[in-house]
C-alpha cells in the first residue's frame, strides 16, 4: 500500500487537513480526542513523515512518558520512584502507564504518549511486538531493565545471574539443583548451562504461569508442584523473581522443610521482600540503571542527538548472600 497523504489521512481521521499538520508539528492546541484519531490513522498506514523528527522537536512538554509491564512487584515499584525522583530533579514529570503484560495495551500506551507531546519514552517492553513500531517514531526513546539493539536500552546481564545463583549453589556443596519461574528466560538459561559446565544437570523445574502478578496464582502452582511430587529431588532452588522466593519459602515452611537447611533459596531483585525475609537475592542496581536511562535519554532529547549508532549497557548482576543460602553441605 503506498502511503497517503495528509489530506487522505484528515479525511479517514475525519478532522481538518490542518489539524493532522497541527498534530505532525508537534501543536498543543490540538483536541486530544481528535488527536488520537490522527495518530490512529497515522499508525495504521504507516505515514511517517520525513521531517517529523524536527517538527515534534519544537516544542517541549518537559514530560517523559513511562511505560511498565507491571505496578505488583516491588522491583517496578521502587524503578518508578527513582525514576520519578531522577526525572524531577532535571525538570521534567513522568506520566505513567502499566501495559499489565499486554502489548496491546503497550502500543495504546505509546499512543497516549504521543497525543500529549510528551518529550522521550522511557519503556519496560512486552517482547519484541512493538519494537519495530516504536523504530519508526520521532520521539527519543529508551529501554530500561531489558536490551534490545534497534533502541537505546539498558538492562542487566541475565545470563549472568543466573550462573552466579547457579555457581554459589555449586560453592556451597550441592548436587541436586531446582528452579522455579516462567521458562524459558536468560536467567533459566545462565543457570542450567553452570550446572552443565561442572558435570550437572537441573533435576527439577517448578514452573509458573505468573511472573509476578499475582501472589495467589504463583502461589498455587508451587503448591500444585509440592502436591504432585513424590519426593522433593533438589536440596536448592534459585527463584525467578523475589515474589517467587517469598511464596516457595512459605510453602516449604509449612510443609517442615527447613530454609536453608534442606533447601537453599536464591531469589532475584533484591527487592525489599528479599530484605525483610532473608532473603538471598540477585541485585540489580536500580539507582545506576535508573541515571543512565535518564542521561541517554535527556542527551536525545536536549541535545537533539539523532545518531542511528545506538546504546547498549548491561549492567553487572551481584549476590546479596542472607540466611537462606548461607549453608555449606
Amino acid at each position: 500500500m503506498s502511503k497517503l497523504t495528509m489530506k487522505e489521512i484528515a479525511k479517514l481521521a475525519n478532522v481538518s487537513q490542518a489539524t493532522v499538520s497541527r498534530v505532525i508539528n508537534g501543536n498543543k492546541s490540538v483536541n486530544e480526542e481528535a488527536a488520537k484519531r490522527v495518530l490512529k490513522v497515522i499508525e495504521e498506514v504507516g505515514f511517517i513523515p520525513n521531517n517529523a523528527a524536527q517538527t515534534l522537536k519544537r516544542s517541549h512538554s518537559n514530560i517523559i512518558g513511562v511505560c511498565v509491564t507491571e505496578t505488583f512487584n516491588p522491583y517496578f515499584v521502587e524503578l518508578i520512584d527513582i525514576l520519578e525522583l531522577e526525572a524531577r530533579k532535571r525538570g521534567y514529570n513522568i506520566l505513567l502507564h502499566n501495559s499489565k503484560h499486554n502489548p496491546i495495551t503497550e502500543w495504546e500506551s505509546i499512543q497516549n504518549f504521543i497525543a500529549r507531546q510528551v518529550d522521550g519514552i522511557i519503556l519496560v517492553p512486552n517482547g519484541e511486538y512493538n519494537i519495530q513500531r516504536l523504530n519508526k517514531l520521532a520521539i527519543p526513546t529508551v529501554i530500561i531493565t531489558k536490551n534490545r539493539e534497534s533502541l537505546d536500552s539498558i538492562g542487566l546481564d541475565h545470563m549472568q545471574a543466573g550462573k552466579i545463583a547457579g555457581e554459589n549453589f555449586i560453592y556451597a556443596g550441592h548436587k541436586k539443583f531446582g528452579f522455579i519461574g516462567t521458562v524459558p528466560d536468560k536467567k533459566h538459561l545462565g543457570y542450567e548451562s553452570v550446572l552443565y559446565e561442572n558435570g550437572f544437570e537441573l533435576n527439577s523445574l517448578i514452573k509458573v504461569k505468573q511472573t509476578s502478578t499475582n501472589n495467589f496464582l504463583i502461589q498455587q502452582d508451587i503448591e500444585a508442584y509440592f502436591n504432585q511430587a513424590d519426593r522433593i529431588d533438589f536440596t536448592c532452588v534459585f527463584a525467578a523473581n523475589d515474589i517467587m522466593a517469598l511464596e516457595f519459602l512459605k510453602a516449604a515452611q509449612k510443609r517442615g522443610l527447613r530454609i536453608p537447611e534442606d533447601i537453599s533459596l536464591i531469589g532475584f531483585d533484591d527487592t525489599y521482600l528479599a530484605k525483610i525475609m532473608g532473603i538471598s537475592s540477585i541485585h540489580q542496581p536500580i539507582e545506576e540503571m535508573v541515571k543512565t536511562t535518564i542521561e541517554i535519554l535527556l542527551n536525545r532529547i536536549e541535545n537533539e542527538v539523532s545518531s542511528e549508532e545506538k546504546i547498549n549497557i548491561q549492567l553487572a548482576p551481584t549476590l546479596i548472600e542472607r540466611k537462606s543460602s548461607n549453608f555449606k553441605r
